[in-house]
């Protein structure tokens, strides 16, 4: 889970950031900002024809799912596990990025044919006038989820907000160049194209990226290292274990063991050397949120 795409917003390292609670406000309303800004890119770049406003604004929806992935899936009201769901419901998240993710590699591919066809019949529009109006709002309403994850963080301290601070930075700067973009086409038409292309082709980097994260998650797939770090605690505490078993549930790990112990061992001795064993692997290992073990005689 160190390299996860998707935690990277909001990890450092293997370890998840706590968050508190009073910080899901200031998340809960960074999510409806950018979820504005992502239908007023769309909505305009349909409406008016204008590609680039398509392509940021498709942009922009990943950024809902990941904040608002961070406002459920990290918060309180998170659902708590029950017996169809015994590793909690994390993996949600995942299958709304899987989601997204598709809709973004299929609407890029769209893109770039359209903007190879203009180019090669030689059929480029000049922009409206009016879509440099949409720019400034959007310009306008991330210029306010920055400065509002900026108080957020100010009065809270977490980390999440600070990162998400930065992030609303790097989105200003992208408003920014996308209000050069749609000035310069006025003059040079082809830019706007060549433009969109560029948007495109990042955004199936970002969408191939997510999608590959989260079919990770959605298929169990582990990192092998985990189970040879087990055994090496294990061999570490002197204690024999097997039949190893790592499941991914989305907020990390969960590990499930069988520990052989002396027969002549007491019952407290047992639980001594697994409460030991458990506490050695969770701190060993960052990713694993749990650690399930079965004690049977050697």
């Amino acid at each position: 889970m160190n390299e996860n795409l998707f935690n990277s917003r909001w990890t450092s390292g293997n370890e998840v950031i706590p968050m508190r609670s009073n910080a899901r406000l200031y998340l809960k309303i960074a999510t409806l900002l950018v979820g504005a800004t992502s239908i007023i890119e769309l909505l305009t770049g349909v409406i008016m024809n204008v590609p680039v406003l398509i392509a940021d604004g498709l942009h922009t929806m990943l950024d809902v799912v990941i904040l608002g992935s961070l406002y459920i899936g990290l918060g309180p009201t998170l659902k708590p596990p029950d017996m169809d769901h015994p590793y909690g419901h994390f993996k949600y998240r995942y299958l709304s990025m899987y989601t997204v993710a598709i809709i973004i590699m299929g609407a890029s591919l769209w893109l770039v044919a359209e903007a190879i066809i203009s180019i090669i019949k030689g059929v480029i529009e000049r922009l409206p006038l009016d879509s440099l109006y949409v720019i400034i709002a959007v310009a306008g309403l991330v210029l306010s989820r920055l400065l509002y994850l900026r108080i957020g963080y100010i009065k809270t301290g977490d980390l999440i907000l600070k990162l998400e601070f930065r992030h609303a930075i790097a989105d200003l700067l992208d408003a920014l160049l996308i209000a050069a973009t749609l000035v310069v086409s006025l003059i040079i038409p082809i830019i706007q194209p060549v433009a969109v292309m560029a948007i495109a082709a990042y955004l199936m980097y970002l969408g191939i990226n997510y999608f590959r994260e989260s079919i990770n998650v959605l298929l169990d797939q582990i990192n092998p290292g985990v189970v040879s770090r087990v055994y090496s605690i294990a061999r570490d505490h002197n204690v024999s274990v097997s039949d190893v078993k790592v499941k991914n549930t989305g907020n990390g790990y969960a590990i499930d063991l069988i520990v052989k112990v002396p027969g002549w061992y007491s019952v407290e001795d047992a639980h001594r050397i697994v409460d030991k064993l458990e506490d050695d692997i969770m701190k060993s290992i960052p990713s694993v949120v749990s650690v399930n073990t079965h004690v049977e005689p050697a």
